[in-house]
């Protein structure tokens, strides 16, 4: 793998050159990280919440992507709406580097036929970096001695530093929920990198239904499928599965393809309640040749909610999978 990352490398930098774009780094969990998701979530829990997650993609490989997040929301009765933060921080094989920190606010306005509606902006800084201490360039490379030779190509590699802005919509009518969220609005375009951050789509919708009721108030089995659908630039991926609820334990299976079904991936996903935490497990299972050197993909979260006063008296959460 070694000497596959000097060609990686070169490649992406011949293509940068021309303007090529990145994409978002997507979670399989999807609602661990529900910021990131979809922004309108701030606030739905009514109390403070806070989430981590970290996801290793390709860890067969010598240089995996790791990718590291965390985020706070709740909802403020002075600001009528939920707000939150988030910050997350994406390593590509130790070369490029992103990292982002977003701002949050998120208004509810709820019906009186059980539903509501939850409207969301975010501002965000976003910056990224690359470390060229280890690339090797084709000039670089005497046919007979190997790298001989110093770098001659000229790259802008200095950090970028860009303002970014999403707006988010989330419906909720009983137990079914729908939402949209469209980022880096506008196109964002960083004219001295020769790069841009495409404009990235995000539709999705589920339900948390409710079988073999213990209590009214609190059904034992719960079965929650959802359907997600990513849209950035060229690339689209579809995912859908099912979270299936028992007790204070949830476990899921997830598809994710593209849509001239091409599959990609198996998420296979294992959560637990323990008191006001959630811990969750998810491995991507690739369906390809390519599993055996990449050794899938693994992903770890923990969500913890923490206590607070009497909700008020109009406010109503979203149901959706709570983990």
């Amino acid at each position: 793998m070694s000497k596959l990352k000097p060609v990686i490398i070169i490649l992406y930098f011949i293509l940068i050159k021309y303007s090529i774009i990145g994409q978002d780094v997507q979670f399989s969990q999807l609602f661990a990280d529900r910021l990131y998701l979809n922004p309108a979530y701030a606030g739905t829990d009514y109390c403070p919440r806070v989430s981590l997650s970290y996801r290793n993609q390709w860890p067969g490989v010598q240089f995996p992507y790791q990718t590291y997040s965390i985020s706070y929301d709740q909802y403020s009765e002075v600001l009528h709406g939920g707000w939150g933060f988030r910050m997350m921080k994406d390593d590509q094989g130790g070369i490029f580097n992103q990292f982002s920190a977003d701002l949050i606010y998120a208004h509810q306005v709820k019906f009186k036929t059980n539903s509501s509606v939850s409207f969301a902006f975010q501002v965000s800084v976003y910056q990224r970096s690359v470390n060229n201490s280890d690339l090797i360039f084709a000039d670089m490379i005497d046919p007979r001695y190997g790298v001989i030779y110093s770098n001659t190509e000229n790259i802008n590699i200095q950090p970028l530093l860009t303002p970014d802005f999403s707006t988010a919509i989330l419906y909720k009518f009983k137990n079914y929920f729908a939402g949209v969220n469209i980022s880096h609005i506008p196109q964002n375009i960083v004219q001295d990198h020769n790069v841009y951050l495409p404009m990235k789509m995000t539709l999705h919708a589920g339900a948390a239904l409710p079988v073999f009721k213990s209590d009214p108030k609190n059904p034992v089995y719960v079965f929650e499928p959802n359907i997600l659908y990513v849209r950035q630039q060229s690339l689209s991926m579809l995912y859908y599965g099912m979270y299936f609820d028992v007790s204070q334990v949830a476990v899921g299976a997830f598809f994710r393809q593209d849509l001239k079904m091409h599959f990609d991936a198996i998420i296979l996903s294992f959560h637990m309640d323990v008191k006001q935490m959630k811990i969750g497990y998810s491995y991507d299972v690739t369906l390809s040749r390519f599993l055996k050197h990449s050794w899938g993909t693994h992903e770890l979260s923990l969500v913890y909610l923490f206590n607070c006063r009497k909700k008020i008296k109009d406010y109503g959460t979203i149901s959706c999978p709570d983990f």
